[in-house]
């Protein structure tokens, strides 16, 4: 029985014939005809570069838009613009979260406008240029957003102390 489905399987695998016939149509075929088309591969590698240069900036506006309008009242662990300084009080944490919504969401809208204008002229652009133009403004992008962590809480760090009390400054001499 064993011997029997081994023929089989190599008779069925040396049935010439049947190669013939499946080869008889090749003289015609054009192999640029399997390739997908280059028009379609460049608009997908544009619509890529697009959509990863502009998520950074919308996500920035959204963050900032939240923290000045969505936070909560007091300090808490699950949502808001956490840092220590920020935790301390109830007026550390609401100044907190109106400097984050405010710088963030001003960063946000301002990369928004600038990305826009730079991915316009991305279909003027070959593919490489592109895509190098597309990592220059995500290293950009990430640059920006890690100084206007630092502002928010260098800001807080400055008003604030770290028990959430309004820092004293000492008067001004004449």
């Amino acid at each position: 029985m064993l011997t029997t489905t081994a023929t089989a399987a190599t008779g069925a695998a040396l049935d010439l014939e049947a190669i013939k016939g499946a080869l008889q149509g090749l003289d015609e075929l054009d192999p640029s005809q399997m390739l997908p088309q280059m028009d379609s591969i460049f608009s997908r590698i544009l619509l890529v570069c697009r959509i990863c240069v502009m998520l950074g900036p919308v996500l920035l506006l959204i963050l900032g838009l939240c923290y000045l309008f969505l936070a909560p009242k007091e300090a808490n662990y699950y949502f808001g613009y956490r840092c220590f300084y920020g935790m301390g009080s109830v007026n550390a944490w609401q100044f907190t979260q109106r400097m984050a919504g405010i710088i963030l969401g001003s960063l946000g809208l301002i990369l928004t406008i600038v990305m826009a204008v730079i991915s316009m002229g991305f279909p003027s652009m070959d593919t490489g240029a592109m895509a190098w133009l597309t990592l220059k403004c995500l290293i950009w992008q990430a640059v920006l957003a890690l100084l206007a962590t630092a502002a928010i809480n260098g800001l807080t760090m400055f008003w604030f102390n770290r028990k959430g009390e309004l820092r004293r400054r000492p008067p001004k001499k004449n």
